[in-house]
């Protein structure tokens, strides 16, 4: 959005801007919370968001009462944007310090897999299983009968409990 022509706010707009402000202020810093999985960053994007509703107020033709569809499309596009590298400066070019040297053992025992699954709890290691048959996180809910977000926390709880087992770097 280009902030150059916005439009300045009126007073009845300002009033405007506040009513919707303590509207939908805390139900877009839970969207985005949950979107973003960081309270900082849900906090950055939702003021950018007021920013970004305050210069396009003129172009909102609903209701105060049916606002928040219009403002959650803004956190969205802000929201991407917060992830989106603002400079070609800002791109990664060199990876070599990416990378992370662990040691590993020489040669781990041979049951050393199978004490590390033992760790996990049985829905978890239901998932791996499936994980490790390359079923994709939807397919595996679709067989568990679960949803996408159940798989994708046993999936992850699952790693968190395996990272150590195996010497990765938390």
């Amino acid at each position: 959005m280009d902030r150059i022509d916005a439009q300045p706010l009126t007073a009845a707009s300002a009033d405007r801007l506040d009513r919707l402000f303590r509207l939908y202020n805390a139900r877009l810093l839970g969207f985005t919370a949950t979107r973003t999985r960081d309270f900082a960053t849900a906090e950055d994007v939702v003021s950018e968001t007021w920013i970004r509703a305050a210069l396009s107020l003129h172009q909102l033709q609903a209701d105060d009462d049916r606002a928040y569809g219009w403002l959650r499309s803004i956190a969205v596009r802000a929201a991407v944007d917060q992830y989106r590298p603002r400079r070609a400066s800002e791109q990664p070019r060199d990876w070599t310090d990416a990378t992370v040297s662990v040691s590993l053992p020489a040669a781990p025992p041979a049951d050393a897999d199978a004490l590390a699954f033992a760790a996990l709890t049985p829905r978890q290691a239901a998932v791996w299983k499936l994980k490790s048959q390359g079923l994709s996180d939807r397919q595996i809910a679709l067989r568990l009968g679960r949803s996408e977000t159940a798989i994708w926390k046993r999936k992850h709880a699952g790693a968190r409990r395996l990272r150590p087992s195996f010497g990765a770097v938390a």
